[in-house]
């Protein structure tokens, strides 16, 4: 049996399934080192750190400037979960110049893999670890006209298998949780999902025929990073209701 983590760095800590995540796990017993952009705001993070007190929230810059923030708070980082934030923009065929793709990859891809970078060779050498992406289902389905986005979001997918084998030898787990359906204001705003028509229409290419729950999705994280879960590696979990 793996080690158990102690320590798990959650980065863009506000967004997505962010506080779902931070809500599940706050409970277990783990540090958490929250970090997000909005954590600048010291009303923010006192409120947060009030309601989950083994919450350590701090302000996200750089990939560098934020492990090393959090390695101020807590001896070790047993366990990362990070995936990059940008919308799912728009992008058709005709727009896909080097301008228009770069952001994408920059925050969905190059930042998620720059934090691997600084906590891999730490993990290693404590023998044990969890990464574990926040990606998307939807370059697995598929996305029509929202090109740029999910080809990002599939190089973070295809990092897994080839970070999994290398990593596996010094005991540390790679995994992806790939939401799709996810009913949060950042992908499926409330106001949207309550007109009748619009939820009819994207509900019927759901084969459960509703929205997740992010709660349902910051489960999924929970076993990939603090779970007895350490011998699941390699793999990109899409959450989707049976859309992917």
């Amino acid at each position: 049996m793996t080690q158990m983590p102690r320590t798990l760095l959650l980065t863009d800590a506000a967004h997505f399934i962010g506080p779902a995540v931070i809500k599940l796990m706050a409970a277990r017993d783990v540090t958490i080192v929250a970090s997000d952009p909005s954590f600048h705001d010291q009303a923010v993070v006192e409120a947060l750190e009030a309601e989950h007190p083994r919450v350590i929230a701090i302000a996200q810059t750089t990939p560098a400037e934020t492990v090393a923030l959090a390695l101020t708070h807590v001896e070790s980082i047993d366990a990362l979960c990070t995936g990059g934030v940008l919308g799912a923009a728009k992008t058709v065929a005709g727009s896909l110049k080097a301008d228009v793709t770069r952001p994408f990859f920059e925050a969905l891809v190059i930042e998620p893999l720059a934090y691997v970078a600084l906590v891999a060779d730490a993990m290693k050498a404590q023998g044990h670890g969890r990464i574990v992406f926040v990606t998307s289902a939807g370059p697995i389905g598929g996305i029509p006209n929202y090109t740029a986005y999910a080809a990002a979001r599939a190089a973070l997918n295809g990092a897994v298998r080839s970070l999994s084998m290398e990593l596996a030898p010094s005991g540390i787990s790679v995994n992806a949780v790939a939401p799709n359906f996810i009913a949060t204001e950042a992908y499926f705003p409330k106001a949207l999902i309550e007109d009748p028509a619009t939820r009819a229409k994207i509900l019927s290419r759901v084969p459960a025929k509703r929205f997740g729950d992010p709660m349902e999705a910051a489960e999924t994280v929970a076993f990939f990073a603090l779970g007895n879960s350490g011998f699941v590696t390699g793999q990109v979990l899409a959450i989707s209701g049976g859309w992917s």
